[in-house]
């Protein structure tokens, strides 16, 4: 069994690389955030992530979004008490609380290796990621967003996406040069992005910054121009949402 350590904090990830040596455990390499942890999953293809759930920016449920194939088995790490964390059981995940034991430790491990011999994946769904965070509470949310680059990931400022576009199942960060996909749904970069970006329409999430101007299109509609040029359609029942956040 091999596995990748992923902490934002060095001396976190120097003690449990002691202890999985120490437990005999093969380790796969360090990350000391996020972006680098789905890099090194791409690279060297580890059979268990112990992923800490809080880290700046790219947290630890964005990194289990995110995972490509073949998935690793999660063993996430928090500074939570058990009691918040039993949706982790009942979906059969596992966590360790820190400071991670060595005993913990071990049980956690061996539960993966039990699953790994099973052949056992779990498929962590959008539902499954909301009950998790909502047994555990928000981290911090960053002005930045995790989005496809290519076959790994960036992070992408907000202040650099003119708008979230839903299109044929997929939702893409619209810039001015570019476009990403990123593997969030518009609802929940609507609650991410509270306050800065405004939604359109089921399928257009804009950026009140690059606003230009709003202008009636008839029958209670209105049409947004945008600092590129681009035209958004505001949906009859959004039309009120837009302009008072414009006017505020």
């Amino acid at each position: 069994m091999r596995v990748l350590i992923v902490d934002d904090e060095p001396n976190a990830r120097r003690r449990l690389h002691i202890m999985l040596e120490e437990l005999d455990v093969e380790v796969a390499g360090e990350a000391g955030n996020g972006v680098e942890a789905l890099q090194l999953v791409r690279e060297r293809t580890p059979d268990v992530l112990l992923l800490d759930i809080s880290m700046p920016e790219v947290d630890g449920f964005d990194v289990a979004r995110h995972l490509p194939e073949p998935k690793p088995l999660l063993i996430f790490q928090t500074a939570y008490h058990e009691f918040a964390l039993k949706a982790f059981e009942h979906e059969a995940l596992d966590y360790v609380v820190k400071p991670v034991t060595l005993d913990r430790l071990r049980h956690a491990l061996e539960r993966a290796q039990r699953r790994l011999e099973a052949h056992r994946t779990l498929e962590l769904s959008p539902e499954l990621l909301a009950r998790l965070t909502t047994a555990v509470g928000e981290t911090p949310r960053s002005a930045r967003v995790l989005v496809n680059d290519g076959t790994g990931h960036r992070l992408l400022s907000y202040r650099d996406v003119n708008r979230f576009v839903a299109d044929e199942g997929r939702v893409f960060a619209q810039t001015d040069q570019s476009r990403y996909a990123c593997d969030y749904t518009l609802n929940e970069l609507e609650e991410r992005t509270a306050g800065s970006f405004v939604r359109a329409s089921r399928a257009e999430l804009v950026n009140i910054e690059r606003i230009q101007r709003i202008e009636a299109s008839g029958e209670g509609l209105a049409v947004l121009t945008l600092l590129d040029g681009c035209r958004v359609h505001v949906s009859r029942r959004r039309v009120p949402d837009v302009r008072r956040m414009l006017e505020g």
